[in-house]
């Protein structure tokens, strides 16, 4: 009896170890959100994990009722934000924005908007936008800068400002970014301070 409960029992011992699964550290913080990223009628679930200090990792599992023990993600972007996410939100024709912020409301901070889509069978970035509350001191007092920037990469168009000024358009024509190919590095130069 007790040979053939280790027979049993080893399959899944082995299923269990190779499963793909985003698990969490002691150190990490996971959000999950329910939406229909693809549009199809049923729920997709995207999760983000992110190790205290850490980069922010994404999984996205499309159909969510296809449910079991080896069930891989769908879609993984690894590194997605040095920043802290503080959150997922769906959008409205399946798009979903992971909002993180750096100094979180410090006297340096910024908070960025990422706008996920997936269309013809592709996770695009169809959106970013990102605002700056950057308090620098210098021999003359506080030397504020604030400013923020709106791309439509669905669109093509985009609109930014510095200081208390309204938004402006930005010059160019934006195209959607392949998920996987998003770095910060590709933010366009209007979001930077």
């Amino acid at each position: 009896m007790r040979n053939a409960f280790h027979h049993a029992v080893w399959p899944w011992l082995v299923v269990l170890a190779a499963t793909p699964v985003p698990v969490l550290a002691e150190n990490a913080s996971g959000l999950e959100l329910k939406l229909d990223i693809d549009r199809d009628g049923r729920t997709d679930r995207a999760v983000v994990i992110q190790d205290a200090g850490g980069a922010a990792d994404l999984y996205i599992y499309l159909n969510e009722q296809k449910t079991g023990p080896a069930r891989r993600p769908d879609f993984v972007k690894m590194g997605l934000t040095e920043d802290q996410v503080i959150g997922l939100e769906s959008k409205g024709k399946g798009s979903l924005s992971i909002t993180s912020c750096f100094g979180c409301g410090a006297s340096k901070s910024t908070e960025e908007t990422l706008t996920i889509v997936y269309r013809r069978g592709e996770f695009l970035v169809g959106g970013y936008s990102r605002n700056w509350d950057w308090n620098r001191q210098t021999s003359s007092g506080v030397e504020t800068t604030l400013g923020d920037c709106d791309i439509n990469y669905l669109t093509g168009k985009g609109t930014a400002s510095k200081d208390l000024e309204d938004g402006k358009p930005v010059k160019g024509k934006f195209k959607p970014v392949p998920l996987e190919d998003w770095s910060s590095d590709m933010r366009p130069k209007a979001c930077d301070f």
